[in-house]
C-alpha cells in the first residue's frame, strides 16, 4: 500500500533541494604584488584542534601590525630593509623570522601551532592553502611590538647560522677568567640564545656547551624563551666558572643556573655529554647589528633593575669559581 504521507514528505523535500541556490565555485586567490622598495608577506596558520581559538598576533620590528586566526592567512606590506617578523600570543613568543633586505620580493610563510619556526613555502603551495581559507580581517590598530625584544634573544631562530663547533673548553689564564654555558638533555626542539652586556654571546641547542673568556670583575649575562632570566657573574682572574641553561618541564622558562663546586660530580658528567660549539667568525649583517642595540639596551634596563632592587639575578661567584 502506498504511504502518501511519506511520498508527500519526500516530495516536499525534493522540491527544498532543488529551490536551494547552488553554491558559487570560490573565486580564485589573486595575489597582491609588492612595491619596488616593500617585501610582501603572507603569514598562512595551518588549522590545528590545539589552540585554534587562541588569537595569533603578528609584528614587523616594534609594531603589531596583524592577527592571524586558525585556518586563515593575513598580508602584511612593509618597507624592505631590517625585518623582523614574529607572532606571539599572551606574552609568548611563538615564532620569528628575518627577512632582512629582499625589497619587492613576496615571501609565503606557514605556521602551526606547535611549530617552533616558520616554513617559507613556494607561491604554488601558498595558493593552494589560500584557496580553502580566507584572510583574516585586519587590526583597527597598529599597536607596539611588547615582544620585540623577547623576538631577537635567538638569532639562530631567525635564521642565522652563527654557532661553528670548537675544539673543546676554553683554558683561564693569569688576566682572564671562563665561564662555560651548558645545555643537558632538556627541550631538544628548541634553541637558546644567551647575550652579554656587550653583545651575543651564542646559542646553545640541547647538549652543547660554549666557553668565553672575561676579565676579572662584574658580568651580566641574559637568556629568555618565556620571561626571561639574568645572571651576575663576579669574575676572577685564572678561575673557571660554569652555568647550566635550564627549562622548565612544566613552566617552560629559561633559567641560567649557576653551578657550584659542591656539583663537581654531576659537572664533570653533564661536560662528557656535551658538543662544543663557538661563535663563528662572521661578521655580523647590518641588521643583525641593529637587533645587538636592541637587546643590549634590553639587558642594560634589567640590570639597572638589579641596582635598584626590582629585578632579581642568579649569582655566580665565590662558591663557583673553580
Amino acid at each position: 500500500m502506498i504511504n502518501f504521507k511519506s511520498g508527500a514528505l519526500a516530495l516536499a523535500i525534493i522540491a527544498i533541494l532543488v529551490a536551494l541556490p547552488v553554491s558559487a565555485k570560490k573565486a580564485d586567490v589573486v595575489l597582491e604584488t609588492p612595491g619596488a622598495d616593500e617585501t610582501l608577506i603572507y603569514i598562512l596558520r595551518e588549522g590545528r584542534f590545539m589552540g585554534w581559538n587562541a588569537k595569533m598576533w603578528i609584528a614587523v620590528n616594534d609594531k603589531t601590525v596583524a592577527r592571524v586566526k586558525n585556518e586563515d592567512y593575513a598580508i602584511v606590506r612593509t618597507k624592505a630593509g631590517r625585518i623582523t617578523l614574529n607572532l606571539a600570543t599572551t606574552g609568548i613568543v611563538m615564532s620569528a623570522v628575518a627577512l632582512d633586505d629582499r625589497p619587492g620580493e613576496t615571501v609565503f610563510l606557514q605556521w602551526r601551532v606547535g611549530d617552533t619556526e616558520f616554513t617559507e613555502v613556494d607561491e604554488a603551495a601558498a595558493l593552494k592553502f589560500m584557496k580553502k581559507a580566507k584572510r583574516t580581517d585586519p587590526i583597527d590598530e597598529i599597536l607596539p611590538n611588547n615582544e620585540e625584544a623577547a623576538a631577537l634573544i635567538n638569532l639562530s631562530r631567525l635564521g642565522y647560522d652563527v654557532m661553528q663547533p670548537a675544539s673543546g673548553e676554553v683554558v683561564p689564564d693569569e688576566n682572564n677568567a671562563t665561564i662555560t654555558f651548558l645545555r643537558r638533555g632538556d627541550a631538544k626542539h628548541l634553541v637558546f640564545g644567551i647575550w652579554g652586556q656587550d653583545g651575543y654571546v651564542g646559542s646553545l641547542a640541547v647538549e652543547e656547551a660554549m666557553t668565553i673568556s672575561v676579565p676579572p670583575g662584574e658580568h651580566f649575562f641574559l637568556a629568555g624563551n618565556v620571561g626571561k632570566t639574568l645572571m651576575k657573574l663576579e669574575a676572577e682572574a685564572g678561575k673557571r666558572y660554569y652555568t647550566w641553561l635550564d627549562f622548565g618541564t612544566w613552566v617552560a622558562r629559561v633559567r641560567l643556573t649557576p653551578i657550584a663546586l659542591t656539583e663537581a660530580k654531576d659537572l664533570e658528567k653533564w661536560l662528557s655529554d656535551v658538543d662544543w660549539v663557538e661563535r663563528n667568525s662572521e661578521p655580523m649583517s647590518a641588521g643583525n647589528r641593529e637587533r645587538e642595540v636592541i637587546v643590549t639596551e634590553l639587558i642594560e634596563r634589567a640590570v639597572e633593575n638589579t641596582r635598584t632592587g626590582r629585578s632579581d639575578f642568579h649569582l655566580l661567584g665565590t662558591d663557583h669559581a673553580y
